[in-house]
């Protein structure tokens, strides 16, 4: 099980030196501080994280040949500034791999560590100690509890059972943690963010039922809270979607002739916000099936991030965006510029919600995660898991489901996409790329941004430099995500990029190291074009 990632390579985590073997292979020395050298990049522990024991592993360094020239590595792990272990391994290759053994009882309560080693030269001259890392440690051995609420995206349409994105998630965390994972599942095919009619009283715990409903966002919070209590379990993390069916994915997003949406920008503000209704909803008498006539107008997804905090152990929150928008083939312009736009819009509200609650709480416990940068191989060529364009079939679906009949939701709902199991893991895999939820749940994240661009406003066709320097050395290549849909894959930290169209256009980058790990930096704000 991995448990750190360094903004450089891999980091190390508890390392007591056992012994070094050296690992064959060529190592790239890519351009960095001298300082930053040995770099600890990787480091391997039991699946069961020490529960039952001492705290074994491996850790890997690499040391380039010549700075300085065939030196050993000296290492050091500290508790605040107390050394608890250190010591000398020769360097036989680029790359080293030291065995750890650390004891429960020489952790800190905090679990806070840091690690950083040095050059020690044949003739015993002692370089400075590179750059320091610190990670925390956590010998939790309890079951994580997660809890999913939200629309057919979240809840996984066309996925059986434990192939649903809740589950995939949780499989991740376990992979990540060394812990098993309970998944409480509320999420609903059909389901609106917050539907006001729902609970007219003002109470979420009182939704109204019955037949043909499908209960909000917030009523399934109120109800994973009433659980969560009786269960006598705190909440870890929630998994959180909702607002795409308060816009009508089938009519509204797409196409635009659902009342309200033609405005794509504001709609999403509205419904995905809570910001801008009118005191009618222009949608309710919709001959058709949409949510767009149950949703206007209520509150937005920085209420129920809150909502979500709150519930028993005030857990973490990620609101889980599962949408990719950039797919050509088979969509019309039109069409793909705005199913495009809903995907950058949505996005950025999320990203702002989660900023302004953990504003509010006065603490980092939200963050907003997607899967922009979960495809593979060249640009375009990613299976969208779910899009209501993507499919043919979809619309034909919603004709032959009567609107008042006794199936179920799911199939008066727009179920788009045949099941992607492979892709919807690939989502899991990536939301828990997120710097946040990696610090949160034991695999680090990177100290800084990782990168930095020339400007945060561009003209239409005006190159913007991106500068990948203070990811660090030992990077295999570098793999730019700049917000609009363009891909570009570089073995130079440095690119350049022309935006053809407004944003907001949020550039992520995913460096992969020498040991073929993956780690995930991205722009603190979207990049404005215009």
């Amino acid at each position: 099980m991995k448990l750190w990632r360094s903004p450089l390579c891999r980091v190390a985590l508890l390392p007591a030196l056992v012994g070094a073997i050296a690992v064959v292979g060529p190592v790239p020395a890519s351009a960095g501080p001298t300082t930053d050298f040995p770099l600890i990049i990787d480091v391997s522990t039991p699946a069961d994280n020490g529960c039952n024991g001492p705290l074994r592993g491996t850790t890997a360094v690499y040391f380039p040949p010549g700075v300085p020239a065939r030196a050993d590595v000296e290492w050091r792990i500290l508790a605040g500034e107390q050394p608890i272990r250190t010591g000398i391994a020769p360097v036989n290759s680029d790359v080293v791999t030291i065995g750890f053994d650390l004891r429960n009882d020489e952790l800190p309560p905090d679990g806070l560590l840091r690690v950083d080693a040095r050059a020690r030269s044949s003739g015993g001259t002692v370089g400075e100690y590179g750059k320091p890392w610190n990670f925390r440690v956590s010998r939790d051995c309890r079951p994580l509890h997660v809890v999913s609420v939200g629309d057919s995206v979240m809840w996984g349409q066309g996925l059986d059972g434990d192939r649903k994105f809740a589950h995939l998630t949780a499989d991740a965390l376990t992979r990540q943690t060394g812990r098993t994972a309970q998944v409480h599942d509320y999420s609903a095919s059909g389901a609106a963010l917050d539907a006001p009619e729902m609970h007219p009283t003002g109470d979420d715990s009182l939704c109204a039922e019955g037949e043909g409903t499908t209960p909000d966002v917030f009523c399934q919070l109120a109800r994973a809270g009433s659980e969560a209590a009786s269960g006598g379990y705190d909440v870890d993390l929630v998994l959180l979607d909702g607002c795409i069916n308060d816009l009508d994915p089938l009519f509204g997003i797409p196409v635009g002739v659902t009342p309200g949406t033609q405005d794509l920008t504001a709609a999403v503000r509205r419904e995905c916000a809570g910001l801008g209704a009118e005191p009618v909803n222009p949608a309710a008498n919709l001959p058709y099936f949409s949510g767009a006539k149950l949703g206007y107008g209520g509150r937005g997804m920085q209420a129920a991030i809150g909502k979500a905090h709150a519930l028993p152990g005030g857990p973490k929150v990620m609101v889980a965006n599962y949408f990719y928008g950039f797919e050509t083939d088979n969509m019309p312009e039109t069409l793909l510029q705005r199913w495009s736009e809903f995907v950058r819009s949505s996005a950025e509200v999320f990203r702002q919600a989660a900023m302004a609650a953990n504003s509010v709480a006065g603490e980092q416990f939200a963050v907003a995660a997607d899967g922009l940068f979960a495809q593979g191989g060249k640009p375009g060529d990613a299976e969208l898991w779910m899009n209501p364009l993507g499919n043919e079939a979809a619309s034909l679906r919603l004709l032959a489901c009567p609107q008042l009949s006794e199936l179920p939701p799911q199939c008066r709902t727009v179920a788009a996409g045949d099941p992607d199991v492979e892709g919807a893991r690939r989502y899991a895999d990536a939301f828990l790329m997120n710097p946040k939820v990696r610090e949160w749940f034991g695999d680090g994240g990177p100290a800084d941004g990782g990168f930095s661009v020339s400007s945060s406003t561009a003209a239409v066709g005006k190159d913007v430099s991106f500068d990948a320097a203070q990811a660090g050395g030992a990077i295999r290549h570098y793999e730019w995500y700049f917000g609009d849909g363009e891909r570009e894959i570089t073995t130079e930290p440095v690119v350049s990029h022309a935006y053809s169209g407004r944003g907001p256009n949020l550039p992520r980058l995913v460096v992969t190291d020498m040991t073929g790990r993956r780690s995930l930096y991205e722009l603190d704000h979207p990049i404005t074009v215009g």
